[in-house]
């Protein structure tokens, strides 16, 4: 059965000529292709690296220079060889050129200065990259935020529901052609939600591209936030409503001062942070703000450089925005990882599946690492032993390559 005849759309207003379109789907019968054929000759990577792999693949130096080629052609081509994903969003003309050397910099860095160039923003959620306009890009890991936070509250009170929705990872694919609406439905089936709404998002068609381990709540927003759309969860988590991307998009989060000037510390984060909403409360400082301004408090106070906590409760930021550094003698490997819960680090591993793995966790090692972004630090700490992680909130789950 031959495929319908429709319009390529690359963006909510930068779709090719029906004459064009047709020229490609001629094309692609003629060559006995079906609906699923790929429009776009840039391939997307055959496999996707995750977790540690991934951050230290953004954290992989990169030199290239390109000259008038389109911006998704450029991402599509750093997405291949460096095994990542990198979505751009629909309202971004892909075809525009884009002319550029990039020295000698950070494969992020590379992504930022190239978005720079489009008047565009970069924000990572999960496993994977976009590139949006920057309004969408600034809300999107708040967005996230916001929606993991629901699980914890009492709108989700079965316990096991509330785990799986925040630890299931999906890997979400999608053919060149499929409809956004088809997409969103595709991510409800395989997170088991029901799904109300969805005639909120318009028709429209896209470029294939990949999500990889996702959660549903980085999957859901990822799409739906190119549509000024979010969700709320219902049926005490067993299904997802479509609502709109609010006016204002915060998430209220509370620091300890530690003996601090309540008054110096607040005039010191307003000059230092635009826009920043905070007050000070029964002598703890409260800020309302994006996941971004909250990483610049912790920043400001102190916080970022292996301090996990700010209230003794809860994380103050993402583990990998955190640094660790650790110096070690003469010390086994489950010597090493006490030594880094006394820097107040949660780490979970399975010593059975290590040891089957071939790791000898009595062989004695020195270590001498630096203050290092998280991703870097346990990546130059595990590769040595073949041994992978990732981030679960506030542990990190050592597990064999």
């Amino acid at each position: 059965m031959g495929c319908p005849a429709q319009k390529v759309a690359t963006g909510a207003d930068f779709r090719p000529s029906v004459t064009l379109f047709f020229v490609i789907v001629l094309f692609a019968l003629a060559n006995g292709a079906d609906c699923k054929t790929a429009i776009f000759s840039d391939p997307l990577p055959a496999h996707y690296r995750t977790q540690g792999r991934f951050a230290a693949a953004l954290d992989r130096p990169i030199s290239a220079t390109w000259k008038g080629v389109g911006l998704r052609t450029i991402l599509r081509r750093l997405s291949h060889e460096r095994e990542i994903a990198i979505l751009l969003d629909r309202r971004v003309d892909p075809e525009q050129g884009i002319e550029i050397d990039t020295g000698e910099q950070s494969l992020r860095s590379a992504v930022d200065g190239i978005a720079r160039l489009a008047n565009l923003s970069v924000t990572r959620i999960g496993n994977s990259l976009l590139v949006a306009p920057p309004a969408a890009a600034l809300r999107l890991r708040t967005l996230v935020a916001i929606r993991d936070k629901e699980l914890a509250s009492s709108d989700v009170d079965s316990s096991d529901r509330m785990l799986q929705l925040r630890t299931q990872r999906a890997t979400i694919r999608w053919d060149d052609l499929d409809r956004p609406a088809d997409i969103v439905r595709g991510i409800a089936r395989q997170f088991g939600l029901s799904l109300a709404g969805i005639e909120q998002i318009p028709h429209d068609l896209w470029t294939g591209a990949v999500i990889p381990e996702a959660t549903a709540a980085e999957a859901l927003s990822l799409v739906l936030n190119q549509f000024d759309l979010t969700f709320e969860w219902t049926n005490r988590g067993a299904g997802v409503r479509l609502i709109a991307v609010p006016a204002s998009v915060t998430i209220e989060r509370s620091y300890a001062l530690h003996g601090k000037s309540a008054g110096e510390t607040l005039r010191v984060l307003q000059s230092k942070i635009e826009g920043l909403d905070a007050e000070i409360r029964r002598g703890q400082l409260v800020v309302r703000g994006t996941v971004e301004q909250h990483e610049m408090v912790a920043a400001v106070l102190g916080l970022s450089k292996g301090s996990l906590r700010t209230n003794g409760k809860r994380p103050a930021i993402p583990l990998e925005r955190l640094s660790f550094a650790l110096q070690a003698r003469g010390v086994n490997l489950p010597e090493l990882f006490d030594e880094l819960r006394k820097q107040g680090l949660k780490i979970q591993y399975k010593a059975d599946d290590l040891r089957k793995a071939g790791v000898d966790l009595k062989q004695k090692v020195s270590v001498d690492l630096p203050h290092l972004p998280a991703s870097q630090f346990f990546t130059r700490l595990l590769d040595p032993y073949g041994l992978t992680f990732h981030f679960d909130r506030s542990t990190v789950i050592v597990e064999p390559k």
